[in-house]
């Protein structure tokens, strides 16, 4: 009889130790999935930056901190998951791509500002740039980025998005102008000047674009002085029109 109750227990424990080991498995292949995920989520987004749709002009450094995030999420899942081949094919691409660019890549520092067309697409400029802005600052807090070059990179894409601000504002500020909504204008051109003079070290476009804001404040200073002065004109007439009504002689029925 003792034997028998010896088996049970020896089945029941080896039950128990059979349960929680199958719990801890599927666990664990359920955070692996997680981090899998999570792996190909980051890559997914770092791709799209990567192909750059709103052109905005790309230094080497950037460039590359996207590309080793790539390779740095590839490894991640290749921890998780060593049998995945397309992974490994992947792996060897960004490897190549890294060191070509490396040793080839001219920077984008001097290329053009391109200005968005219309708001969805300034809009769509200021994502991308708040994006790598926030992926800068992860990549330095990490220790992967040299902090001379993240102050570097931060401030350029600071002046960048400063730029597709200002360009969204004189857009407004043509229509306001062509409505001859001075009162707008007026508010615009102080936001605008403000924004600019806020950036440290304002580039020639910046400098150009603070210029013209002057000029087409001095215009509209122009427009707003000769309204009022018709305006009064107006009521010196309209004023001496109830005078000559008042005094004019009387009539006789």
């Amino acid at each position: 009889m003792i034997y028998i109750v010896l088996l049970f227990a020896i089945l029941f424990m080896s039950f128990v130790v059979y349960t929680l080991y199958s719990n801890y498995k599927t666990e664990q292949d359920r955070e692996r999935k997680r981090k899998i995920a999570r792996y190909k989520e980051l890559i997914s987004e770092t791709d799209e930056l990567l192909l750059n749709p709103n052109h905005l002009p790309y230094t080497k450094t950037l460039v590359l901190m996207l590309q080793n995030r790539i390779l740095s999420s590839l490894n991640g899942i290749l921890e998780c998951n060593p049998t995945l081949n397309s992974v490994r094919t992947r792996t060897a691409d960004i490897k190549k791509q890294i060191d070509f660019v490396t040793k080839n890549y001219t920077t984008g520092e001097d290329n053009p500002f391109v200005v968005p067309a219309n708001d969805p697409q300034a809009i769509q400029m200021l994502k991308c740039i708040k994006k790598l802005r926030k992926l800068l600052r992860i990549e330095h807090n990490r220790g992967k980025i040299d902090p001379n070059a993240f102050l570097a990179e931060d401030s350029r894409l600071e002046s960048l998005q400063t730029k597709v601000n200002v360009t969204s504002l004189f857009s407004h500020l043509q229509n306001a102008k062509n409505a001859r909504q001075w009162g707008t204008c007026k508010q615009l051109i102080t936001m605008g000047t403000q924004v600019i003079k806020s950036v440290t070290k304002p580039d020639a476009w910046l400098e150009g674009k603070l210029e013209e804001l002057h000029q087409i404040n001095d215009a509209v200073n122009a427009e707003i002085a000769e309204i009022n002065k018709q305006d009064m004109q107006q009521l010196k007439k309209s004023g001496s029109d109830e005078l000559d009504e008042l005094f004019q002689p009387k009539k006789k029925w």
